[in-house]
């Protein structure tokens, strides 16, 4: 418990000092060569394909499904009460959802000018689809590991590879700012530590 308390609270401050960080000209010249480059890459038809698919694991109906699908797995596999299993993978997909959103009432960060071209407006930073996407998939990862349901080599390769595609995937597409996204890594971090400690508390009564 102690362990994830401090891997919640320095995922939290990795977000927050992030913020501070981008309102920063250095910070802002960064995010604007990878945007750059991001333009150039999206000029291939095939990338933004790929990024399209990419994208999937934060989308508002995948990452409940991607949370489900892993509580399915472990009751198929071990069985026992089902709370033990849905309370943290509930709390990981709304704690994100709830996070993100919160950080956007502080911090109204412009998003890159090709989202706001397409009339997208809300704040950009963190990115929600990367703290969404990484909050499940690493809850559900440290789930599957801690049930004995799957190695944790498989669990942690998985989770953070499609938690990177999800965010690489929001820069390509011109969603979001490279920093949006890594803002978004630690805030799903910080909800998952969150929600497995919440898992540890319901093993243990």
């Amino acid at each position: 418990m102690i362990d994830l308390l401090t891997v919640a609270l320095g995922a939290a401050s990795g977000t927050i000092l992030l913020a501070i960080a981008t309102t920063s000209r250095a910070v802002q010249s960064l995010d604007d060569a990878a945007e750059r480059a991001a333009g150039r890459a999206r000029a291939r038809s095939f990338v933004l394909r790929a990024a399209s698919v990419g994208t999937l694991p934060g989308e508002p109906y995948m990452h409940p499904a991607i949370g489900a699908a892993s509580a399915l797995l472990l009751f198929a596999a071990r069985g026992g009460p089902p709370f033990r299993i849905l309370a943290p993978l509930a709390a990981a997909s709304i704690g994100a959802i709830l996070a993100h959103h919160a950080v956007k009432l502080v911090y109204r960060r412009p998003r890159p000018a090709i989202a706001l071209g397409k009339g997208k407006t809300e704040p950009a930073y963190p990115s929600g689809h990367t703290s969404d996407a990484t909050a499940v998939l690493v809850t559900g990862a440290y789930l599957l590991v801690r049930e004995g349901v799957v190695p944790i080599e498989v669990a942690v390769t998985t989770a953070v590879l499609l938690a990177l595609v999800t965010g690489v995937s929001r820069v390509l597409l011109g969603w979001h700012w490279a920093t949006d996204v890594v803002g978004g890594w630690f805030t799903g971090v910080a909800v998952a530590a969150g929600a497995a400690g919440l898992y540890e508390l319901l093993v243990s009564w």
